[in-house]
C-alpha cells in the first residue's frame, strides 16, 4: 500500500521495505499483508516562502509539511494539532492531519478523520486514495480492496491507485496475474513505485529479467528509491552467473544516492562522541527476525552466549508485536524496543540515544529492513550481518562480517564496506531442539534407487539448476528426485514446477513435489533422502545446516561471492569439502560416484547419520560458546581501530 499522500506535497515516511523474497523466508505475523510498494520514497525538502499576510493555519501548514519531509512526523502532528484547536474547520490542515496519522500508524485516527472528510468531500481523488490505505491498514481487505477497485474505475488515471490495488491482488489474494492486469494500462508511466511494482509481480510470476528491467526504469526515474534499490541488487543474486563486480558497482552507485539525498534532507544525524574507553561492550542489533525464523535460528545461542560474556546488547525489533519470540532470544537483550511502527527518525533518536559501540545490521537489502533508519547514522558504527550475503553499497554501513572460506582472498574486491573476518564462520546455527534422532540408515542402503532431495525455496531453483539435476538424473538412472519447500503450497507453483522440469527433459515420473511442514516434522523429512542436490548462484543456508545436524550431506556447487561460496563454507567447517563441487562437471560426477560404487556410498552415507551430528557439535558451525567469544573481540577491536 502507498505511504498516505497529500496534493500539494507527497509526504515521505520511510517504513519497512518489501523485497520480493529472501534469503530467510519470511513467514512470521505482519500487522498488516505485506504491500507490493512500500511507502514513497524520500524526497528533497520543498522550500516555501511565506507571505508576510499568510495566516496561522498555513504557516503552521508549511511549518507541518517541513517537519514531514524531514521524518518528524511527532513534531509535525503537535503543530497539526494546535492549528486544529484555533482553526477546526480548515481542510488541507486537518487532510494532512490525516496523513501524519498514517505515518505514525495511528491509523484509527486517521481512519476516522478520512471518513468524515469523504463524506464531506465524496469527490476528491486523493483523500479516497488516502481513506483505502488507512481500511488497508486497519485490515479492512475487503472494504479496502471494494474501496480501490471504485477509485481505480472513477479515475482510472491514478497510478497510485492501481498500485495499492495491485497489492492486494499480490499478496492478500494471491493473484499475480490478476496484480499485472491491474498494472498494464498505466504500466508505461515513468513513475518509481509504478515500475517497482512491475518488478514485484513480475518477479512474482517468474520472470526475473522483465522484474530486474522494471526495476532498473524505476532507479532511472529515481535513483535514490531505497525499495526498488533492495529488491534489484537482491534479485541480481539469483542470475547464474552472478556478474559481482556488476553488483558492486550499482550497490555502490545507487547506494551514494541513498547517502546524498539523506545529507541534502538534513537528516543525518550529528556524530556521536568518542566511545568511552574500559566500557563494557554496547552492541545494538536491528532486525526483523528476532524471532521463530531463521535467523532467530542462527541468532539464540549466540545471543545467549553474548550475555554470559558481559556484552549489553540491545534489541530493535522490526517485526509484528505479535511475533513468537523464543524466550531465550528474549532473555538476551538487556532492553528491547519494537519499532515497526515508529518512524525512521524516532528510531535513529532512541538508538542514537542509547549509546552504542556498534550496531549490527541483519536485514541489508531484504525484507523487513530498515534503510531510512541507517541512513540517518545513528550509531558510532554500523555493521551488515547475517541476514544479508553481500556489499550493501550504502556509505553508511562500515562494514561487513565475512569470513576466510566465504570471501577467499582476491574477493574483497566486490564490498565497498571494510571487511570483519571470523576466524572460521560467519554463521552458527542454534541445535535444534525438537529435532528427531538421526535415522541409522540411507534409504539407499535399502532403495534400488538414490533419493537425491533440494529443500531449497522454489525461486533459487533457477534454469541453469534445473538443466544440471537433468544432467544428474541422466548420470544416475536409478535416482529420483524430491522437492519441497512451503512454496508447493500454492497450486499453481507445483504446475509451474512441473512444467519447468519437463520443457528441461525430466521424466516427471521421477520428481516428487511436496510441501514443507512444522519443523519439528519437517526436519525428520531428511531422514527419506540420500544427498541433497544444492542450488546456485543462490545456495542453502538453514537448509544446508539442517541437513548436517540430521546426517545428510549437501552436494554444493561453489561459486564466486559470498552467497555463492556459502554452502562451501559450511560444509568445510563441518569436514565435508569433499563434497564441494567447483564446476559443473565436478557436480555430476560426484552425484554419479554414488552409483559407480553403492555399497562404498551406503558406506559413506550410513556413517554420517551415525557420526555427523557429534562432529558438527564441536563445529565451529554449532559452537556458539567459541563463536560468541570470536564475535565479540571481533567487533570489540573494530571499535577501537
Amino acid at each position: 500500500m502507498s505511504s498516505p499522500s497529500d496534493p500539494a506535497q507527497a509526504t515521505a515516511q520511510t517504513r519497512p521495505r518489501v523485497t520480493i523474497s529472501g534469503q530467510l523466508t519470511r513467514t512470521g505475523a505482519q500487522p498488516v499483508a505485506t504491500p507490493v510498494a512500500s511507502p514513497a520514497p524520500t524526497r528533497p525538502v520543498q522550500t516555501v516562502t511565506l507571505a508576510p499576510a499568510a495566516d496561522p493555519s498555513t504557516q503552521a501548514l508549511v511549518q507541518a509539511r517541513r517537519l514531514g519531509g524531514q521524518g518528524r512526523y511527532h513534531e509535525a502532528e503537535q503543530v497539526l494539532l494546535r492549528a486544529m484547536a484555533s482553526d477546526p474547520a480548515s481542510v488541507p490542515v486537518r487532510r494532512y492531519l490525516a496523513t501524519v496519522f498514517l505515518a505514525l500508524a495511528k491509523n484509527r485516527e486517521a481512519h476516522a478523520m478520512l471518513k468524515a472528510m469523504v463524506q464531506q468531500l465524496p469527490d476528491d481523488e486523493q483523500l479516497l486514495l488516502n481513506y483505502s490505505t488507512a481500511l488497508f491498514r486497519l485490515e479492512l481487505m475487503h472494504e479496502a480492496h471494494m474501496a480501490l477497485e471504485d477509485l481505480v474505475r472513477r479515475f482510472p488515471a491514478n497510478t497510485q491507485a492501481r498500485v495499492n490495488l495491485a497489492s492486494i491482488h499480490l499478496n492478500n489474494l494471491r493473484d499475480p496475474n490478476k496484480a499485472l492486469e491491474v498494472l498494464k494500462p498505466v504500466a508505461a508511466e515513468a513513475s518509481a513505485d509504478l515500475q517497482f511494482a512491475l518488478g514485484c509481480v513480475t518477479a512474482k510470476l517468474g520472470d526475473f529479467g522483465e522484474s530486474l528491467a522494471h526495476y532498473e526504469r524505476a532507479l532511472a526515474i529515481q535513483p535514490a528509491h531505497t525499495e526498488t534499490l533492495s529488491n534489484f541488487l537482491f534479485s541480481l543474486h539469483y542470475r547464474h552467473p552472478v556478474d559481482l563486480d556488476r553488483v558492486r558497482e550499482l550497490s555502490r552507485k545507487h547506494g551514494q544516492a541513498v547517502h546524498e539525498n539523506a545529507v541534502r534532507r538534513g537528516l543525518v544525524l550529528a556524530p556521536a562522541p568518542p566511545r568511552p574507553t574500559g566500557r563494557r561492550l554496547r552492541v545494538g542489533i536491528l532486525s526483523a527476525d528476532l524471532r521463530l525464523h531463521p535467523v532467530g535460528h542462527f541468532l539464540e545461542t549466540v545471543l545467549d552466549a553474548l550475555r554470559q560474556r558481559g556484552v549489553d546488547l540491545v534489541a530493535y525489533a522490526n517485526q509484528a508485536k505479535g511475533a513468537f519470540v523464543p524466550a531465550r532470544i528474549r532473555g538476551a537483550f538487556g532492553q528491547w524496543r519494537d519499532i515497526a511502527d515508529e518512524t525512521d527518525q524516532r528510531v535513529a533518536d532512541t538508538i542514537a540515544a542509547d549509546d552504542l559501540d556498534v550496531l549490527l545490521d541483519l536485514s541489508g537489502h531484504t525484507t523487513g529492513n530498515r534503510i531510512g533508519v541507517l541512513m540517518r547514522r545513528p550509531a558510532r558504527r554500523q555493521v551488515s550481518w547475517l541476514g544479508y550475503f553481500g556489499t550493501t553499497g550504502l556509505p553508511f554501513i562500515d562494514a561487513v562480517i565475512a569470513d576466510p572460506l566465504c570471501v577467499p582472498p582476491g574477493e574483497e574486491r566486490f564490498f565497498t564496506e571494510r571487511l570483519l573476518k571470523m576466524p572460521h564462520t560467519r554463521l552458527c546455527l542454534t541445535p535444534p531442539a525438537k529435532a528427531p534422532d538421526v535415522a541409522p540408515e540411507p534409504p539407499m542402503a535399502t532403495l534400488p534407487w538414490i533419493t537425491f532431495g533440494c529443500f531449497q525455496n522454489a525461486s533459487k531453483i533457477n534454469d541453469s539448476v534445473i538443466a544440471l539435476w537433468r544432467r544428474v538424473l541422466d548420470a544416475v538412472p536409478a535416482s529420483v528426485l524430491r522437492l519441497q519447500n512451503g512454496r508447493f503450497e500454492e497450486e499453481q507453483q507445483v504446475l509451474r514446477m512441473r512444467e519447468r522440469l519437463r520443457n528441461a527433459g525430466i521424466d516427471l515420473r521421477r520428481v516428487f513435489i511436496s510441501t514443507n511442514l512444522p519443523r519439528e516434522h519437517y526436519l525428520g523429512q531428511y531422514a527419506e533422502v540420500d544427498v541433497l542436490l544444492d542450488t546456485f548462484p543462490y545456495p542453502g543456508g538453514t537448509t544446508t545446516a539442517e541437513a548436517i545436524w540430521m546426517g545428510v550431506p549437501t552436494l554444493a556447487l561453489a561459486t564466486p561471492g559470498m552467497l555463492g561460496r556459502q554452502g562451501e563454507a559450511m560444509l568445510e567447517n563441518v569436514g565435508l569439502g569433499d563434497w564441494v563441487a567447483h564446476s559443473e562437471d565436478g557436480y555430476v560426477a560426484k552425484a554419479r560416484a554414488l552409483a559407480d560404487d553403492r555399497q562404498a556410498a551406503v558406506a559413506t552415507l550410513r556413517s554420517l547419520r551415525r557420526n555427523l551430528r557429534e562432529t558438527a557439535r564441536k563445529s565451529p558451525l554449532f559452537d556458539a560458546v567459541t563463536f560468541a567469544a570470536d564475535l565479540e573481540r571481533l567487533l570489540r577491536t573494530f571499535c577501537s581501530s
